[in-house]
């Protein structure tokens, strides 16, 4: 009783924005309804399910010979914000299995989402006042914070 009057009150801004794209999609659909497929694709683009044909140039020739149509090709692209780097901040601990001593400035191969790539961290421990002090080494046990250039 007590979550259904607490419920009832006013709606966030997320419940707001849910509403309104919830009203657009009808709109859209009661819209474009009686239109064929392809005029539908120029106005509201390829909607969830349908299928969509890539076309791609200069292939080369032991790609087709060695084809085997029982493993699927899988496409994948970036967004226009992915390819941006910069200084990126982390915390991270030494996962207790790692043996070996993780230092300042030694290269280190980062594997994030299907990601690779090679870069120098600074690891560093926050002060009580907020001050950044870099540490030779990451701690034993505990969390340490590190700065290096890669991937935003």
């Amino acid at each position: 009783m007590f979550d259904a009057e607490y419920d009832e009150g006013e709606s966030t801004y997320f419940d707001d924005l849910k509403g309104e794209m919830q009203k657009q999609a009808q709109l859209n659909h009661a819209e474009f309804e009686d239109q064929d497929d392809e005029a539908r694709v120029q106005y509201e683009g390829f909607r969830p399910g349908m299928y969509v044909r890539v076309e791609i140039e200069n292939v080369p020739c032991e790609f087709v010979q060695n084809f085997d149509p029982h493993y699927p090709i899988i496409l994948g692209g970036l967004g226009n914000s992915e390819g941006n780097v910069g200084y990126v901040q982390m915390r991270l601990k030494k996962h207790c299995w790692y043996k070996k001593i993780l230092k300042s400035r030694d290269p280190i191969i980062f594997s994030v989402g299907w990601r690779r790539f090679q870069t120098i961290p600074l690891y560093y421990i926050e002060d009580h006042n907020g001050r950044q002090r870099l540490l030779k080494y990451t701690p034993q046990h505990m969390h340490c914070g590190a700065a290096f250039w890669g991937k935003i």
